[in-house]
């Protein structure tokens, strides 16, 4: 039981994470993580983001705005099942600059998680075995790819409003790799779609 349990949290909280892909070299994230929007105001552009973090899951979503021109976002998530349970934090940095037609904006993301799962005694008894907290940033490009999409559509830049569903069969095909649960993770993600949206 306790092997069957290790290795369910093992999905839950390092999905993703190993793939046959390389990480992306320097030019690649940087191009990836950045997105340039004319006729776009600061104003704009982060009340699109709050926007976009709300319709994933509002409820565990929180928000800091450290400066002018840089968004924190803090969302927390923990999955409960039999005899385990795993629990974390999906953090994001989001920064703009200013260009002449408009902004650039640069997005980053990084997780941390932890599982906690009951191990036998002996007698009949169980202690509470707790992993040590893990964290590890995304250099991969799925999620990435994703954020800018909703960003397009909720900017006006698009007719498409990309669903989790739509991004998963993204990945499985190969269009693109990468981890997506920040925006997408399982059982604890709302996954809204904006009113007027079609669905995916």
């Amino acid at each position: 039981m306790r092997i069957l349990i290790t290795a369910i949290l093992g999905v839950v909280l390092l999905v993703g994470c190993a793939t046959s892909r390389p990480s992306m070299t320097r030019d690649e994230f940087l191009s990836t993580t950045q997105r340039a929007y004319d006729d776009v105001s600061e104003r704009e552009f982060y009340a699109a983001a709050e926007r976009l973090f709300t319709l994933s899951d509002g409820k565990d979503t929180s928000f800091a705005y450290p400066g002018e021109h840089a968004m924190l976002v803090q969302r927390d998530w923990s999955m409960y099942m039999v005899l385990a349970y795993g629990q974390g934090t999906h953090h994001w940095r989001i920064e703009t600059s200013s260009t002449e037609g408009g902004l650039k904006g640069t997005v980053y993301a990084s997780m941390e998680s932890t599982a906690v799962s009951g191990a036998p005694t002996g007698g009949g008894g169980a202690a509470a075995v707790t992993t040590p907290m893990a964290g590890s940033m995304v250099n991969e490009p799925a999620l990435y790819e994703l954020f800018w999409a909703r960003m397009d559509y909720l900017l006006g830049k698009s007719e498409d409003w990309p669903t989790c569903e739509d991004w998963k069969a993204k990945v499985r095909d190969g269009d693109t790799y990468g981890i997506i649960e920040p925006l997408c993770l399982a059982m604890n993600t709302d996954d809204e779609v904006p009113n007027g949206a079609p669905e995916g």
